[in-house]
């Protein structure tokens, strides 16, 4: 588990199983955020595509406001500039 600052707020942020999300979700993000906020990624994303996910739910734990077609946008976006830049998980 690691812990981030969001909004003022430490977020817990956990890489799970896939059965412990919603049938074909690869992320959730609580909302509203109770006492411990938590972000979850399923564990077997890689790549691209867990970075992806990875902005996609920070997007939302930041701003609460924005709708899902500007979350998921917007997640692409970074995502790709960030991969095209050389971003990496470590190893």
């Amino acid at each position: 588990m690691i812990r981030v600052r969001i909004n003022d707020r430490t977020w817990r942020v956990r890489h799970v199983l896939s059965t412990d999300l919603a049938k074909g979700c690869d992320g959730e993000c609580d909302h509203p955020p109770g006492r411990f906020p938590e972000i979850r990624v399923r564990r077997s994303l890689k790549g691209q595509r867990r970075l992806e996910t990875e902005v996609h739910e920070v997007l939302h734990a930041s701003r609460p406001e924005l709708d899902e077609e500007a979350v998921s946008r917007t997640a692409a976006e970074v995502s790709s500039a960030l991969w095209k830049i050389g971003w990496r998980f470590p190893a």
